[in-house]
């Protein structure tokens, strides 16, 4: 009989075990179509975004404005993402055609492209006048720009005084006394003649009344007040002429330039023909000029085969020197003329924009002082829209906790339930708390 009782026991314990299993497993099966459930309506969309404009939105799928497609958004970021993360799965990264590359050190070479002005070297410029008052006789050269050589004759002139020197000269000669030949002599030289013209005025001994003036050396005539038969006097500058193979370029910097450029800069200079030449900055002047007060920079060459003009513009490509710093590509920087920063990427799916500071730029790169390390990942393509949302979901991020703080009602909250034994109250000043609108009626006082 207690064989029968125990084997009776037994079976029923193991019926109980198989139904409790079951049981379990059915438990379970339901928790986990429930957590299935809920995963599933976390996934459900928060709105549709067009990819080309995120401010157009919609609460169901449908096409944008463009005919492509609305995109998806999901609440997929964890409480402890930081405000304004933005997060794309890898098909909808595909779609936006999503690039990202490293902030990396490498060597930075200065470039910039700046307008310059040609200009004829005013050291080799040489100015034309006479020492005395007279007249033009005779004229030779008759327009600016004329190129003339060293020793062809310019124009004539007669002067009265001139011509009472060489009377003094002649006669100092006649009489043999080489102290008044000396004087003369030396009055002559006075007025700018040269010892070529006095030699033959000894020889010869006879008054020249018409003075050619001769070109001083080899250049283009710049400027022009010659006239004949017009008084000219001592003050008055009646022509320059400028060498024209010795050239000044002038390369106009404009402000918040200033410092990326040295001496000793290589300099490419171009002209509107496509002719290169290469030179380095010679000097730069402590000077703003012209309304845009810029600064200039000037290149100092000779203009073998390149016929440049005064006054002509060329292009100067100006390449600093090399040195090592941060940098990013240029189409990752985002700037608004406000702000600068980037879209940073955790490589993830996760992208948030921050603020960067930059120092120098160019076509390709971006100098980084701030913001960013090396190794970071920062978005190179589609940049525009993610920051766009970026800035979205992070003011909507802070008005949440606003609205949540704002919200918290202490009327009901249980305070019966705070511990208070940690609290003391001896240090608590009650002099200046207000016990006038306290309601003492259910306080027990006894």
């Amino acid at each position: 009989m207690n064989k029968l009782m125990l084997v009776v026991a037994a079976t029923f314990g193991i019926i109980g075990v198989v139904v409790g299993t079951q049981l379990e497993s059915s438990q379970s099966e339901i928790n986990l179509a429930s957590s299935s459930a809920t995963h599933e309506r976390s996934k459900e969309p928060l709105y549709w975004v067009a990819p080309m404009d995120p401010n157009y939105r919609r609460n169901e799928p449908g096409l944008s404005p463009m005919g492509m497609d609305l995109v998806p958004v999901y609440d997929e970021a964890p409480e402890d993402q930081a405000a304004g993360t933005v997060t794309l799965n890898a098909g909808l990264q595909n779609q936006l055609s999503v690039t990202t590359a490293q902030a990396q050190v490498r060597a930075w070479q200065d470039q910039l492209i700046l307008p310059a002005i040609v200009r004829f070297n005013p050291e080799q410029s040489q100015v034309v006048q006479v020492r005395a008052e007279g007249w033009v006789r005779q004229q030779f050269v008759f327009s600016v720009g004329e190129q003339v050589t060293r020793g062809q004759p310019l124009f004539t002139w007669y002067s009265p005084r001139l011509i009472s020197a060489q009377e003094e000269f002649l006669s100092a000669l006649r009489s043999g006394q080489k102290g008044l030949i000396a004087a003369a002599e030396s009055r002559l030289l006075a007025l700018d003649m040269s010892s070529q013209w006095l030699q033959t005025l000894r020889r010869e001994r006879k008054l020249q009344e018409e003075i050619t003036v001769l070109a001083p050396q080899n250049g283009v005539i710049q400027d022009l007040t010659l006239r004949p038969g017009a008084q000219i006097m001592p003050t008055q500058k009646l022509l320059t002429l400028v060498n024209s193979n010795a050239l000044w370029v002038e390369i106009h910097i404009p402000p918040g330039l200033e410092q990326r450029i040295e001496i000793k800069d290589a300099v490419i200079l171009t002209d509107t023909q496509g002719h290169s030449v290469t030179a380095e900055i010679a000097v730069l002047y402590p000077l703003q000029e012209g309304k845009l007060r810029s600064q200039v920079a000037r290149v100092e060459r000779t203009n073998d085969q390149l016929n440049w003009l005064d006054g002509q513009y060329v292009r100067a490509d100006i390449r600093g020197a090399e040195d090592e710093s941060l940098q990013i590509p240029a189409s990752a920087l985002i700037d608004d003329g406000h702000q600068q920063r980037v879209v940073l990427a955790d490589g993830q799916g996760h992208f948030r924009s921050i603020a960067v500071t930059t120092r120098k730029r160019n076509a390709q790169w971006v100098e980084i002082c701030s913001g960013l390390e090396v190794g970071d990942l920062v978005v190179t393509n589609a940049q525009f829209l993610i920051d766009s949302e970026s800035s979205v979901a992070s003011d909507l991020q802070r008005y949440e906790k606003a609205t949540a703080v704002d919200e918290m009602n202490s009327e009901e909250m249980d305070h019966f339930q705070m511990n208070h034994e940690g609290m003391n109250h001896e240090e608590m000043n009650h002099e200046e708390m207000d016990h006038s609108q306290m309601n003492h009626e259910g306080m027990n006082h006894d």
